[in-house]
């Protein structure tokens, strides 16, 4: 019996197309990737250079897998060959009547249109301005949490400082996080009830652009609602699905990177240390860190019939962009799970490539690198709880959803 059809029998909801060899079929779940005993990126870095380059994976709904971080960047910027219109997930069925969440949900040039609607939120001025209210957020946060010598990072710090800064930037009340958070989660968590989430966050999206078309403000929302689109007044419908994209984007991205690092700079005192030192590392550390522990796994549907790399694709094939298998490609990083801030990291593909580069990158890069300036000199040693271990969330990003940290608070 071939593996193709073990593996369907065993689980027949999963799926193997017809056309793919069975020497390309890897038993892997890269929204579900968790083993005993290993991290999030170690379970990626183990099977590099165990499967081939190119592999099919039969579970949500079966699709191919990209491990080599040059493959992944190729992709990420050919939408001719890889459109997003199709869906930003493997998984992802597109409803036709429902909001689409563009610019993710769109190829060029409709994408780029699309896209300038942010623009204005990641100019010079902009993310000047944003680095002040983010700092003097950051210390008060530290200074706060450094007497008690234990924390839960997660609701504790990363679901303030970036989602803070965050929530001023669309004029929503900070207070909406705690209805917003589960639903934007919800959408690139792996088991969570997606559709009805994502009409609750449709709804909330609707009632807040129909407020600002009717009274605009100075805010992205705002922008957003008051657009033109082609010369024409955007639709309330397109508005909808944008506005949502921006909230999934900007209530879990950062605060899961954050969560990463911290994770990892608990059990290393040597980079902590040498980051306390040296704030001048804080930038190349930055770079460095955002390679390691790049965490979003987007999707992409094949446009046409292709050869890939020697693979043959077949359109509507569905293809994951796992940047969790670009941090870790060692024919690019060298040792790629050691952390080296002397590292040249600039071809990572951590927040894509091409027309689909994340828009709000400058922004995560200046608050990561004020969580290093401002954490680390007030609490410099600290730890994960023995007691209280994290407990990781898969799926679309990979995330930390609860990071307990310890630390003697007279050090």
């Amino acid at each position: 019996m071939t593996q193709q059809a073990e593996l369907q029998q065993k689980h027949p909801q999963r799926r193997v197309a017809s056309h793919v060899p069975d020497d390309l079929v890897v038993d892997f779940d890269a929204y579900r990737p968790m083993q005993p005993d290993k991290g999030y990126h170690e379970v990626f870095a183990a099977l590099q250079g165990k499967v081939p380059d190119i592999f099919w994976s039969p579970y949500n709904g079966g699709h191919w897998v990209l491990t080599r971080r040059d493959h992944l960047a190729e992709a990420f910027a050919d939408y001719g060959r890889f459109t997003s219109s199709q869906g930003a997930s493997v998984d992802k069925v597109m409803d036709r009547n429902a909001p689409r969440l563009a610019p993710i949900e769109a190829d060029p040039p409709s994408q780029q249109v699309y896209r300038k609607l942010f623009s204005s939120a990641f100019t010079v001025l902009a993310l000047k301005e944003r680095e002040k209210e983010a700092r003097a957020l950051a210390i008060e946060l530290v200074e706060e949490l450094a007497p008690r010598g234990r924390c839960e990072f997660v609701t504790e710090f990363a679901q303030h400082l970036p989602i803070k800064i965050f929530m001023r930037m669309v004029d929503l009340p900070e207070s909406d996080r705690l209805t917003l958070l589960p639903l934007a989660n919800a959408q690139v968590a792996a088991d969570a009830p997606k559709e009805e989430t994502m009409a609750q966050l449709f709804a909330y999206c609707g009632q807040r652009v129909s407020e600002r078309m009717k009274a605009p403000g100075d805010d992205l929302i705002s922008q957003i609602a008051t657009a033109r689109i082609d010369d024409r007044p955007i639709t309330l419908h397109e508005a909808i699905g944008v506005t949502a994209l921006l909230l999934i984007g900007g209530l879990d991205t950062v605060a899961s990177m954050m969560a990463h690092i911290m994770h990892f700079l608990a059990g290393s005192p040597a980079h902590r240390h040498a980051l306390a030192d040296d704030p001048k590392l804080s930038t190349p550390a930055v770079e460095e860190l955002l390679r390691r522990f790049a965490l979003t796994n987007p999707g992409r549907t094949v446009v046409s019939d292709i050869d890939f790399h020697g693979v043959a694709m077949k359109a509507g094939d569905k293809v994951l962009l796992a940047t969790p298998f670009g941090a870790v490609d060692p024919r690019d990083f060298p040792e790629p799970l050691a952390v080296d801030f002397a590292r040249k990291s600039t071809n990572k593909t951590t927040f894509g490539n091409g027309p689909h580069v994340c828009p709000g990158s400058m922004l995560a890069r200046i608050e990561l690198k004020i969580l290093l300036e401002e954490w680390l000199p007030r609490i410099r040693d600290f730890a994960l709880d023995a007691e209280n271990p994290p407990r990781f969330r898969t799926g679309v990003n990979g995330s930390i959803d609860r990071l307990p940290l310890v630390w003697n608070p007279a050090a």
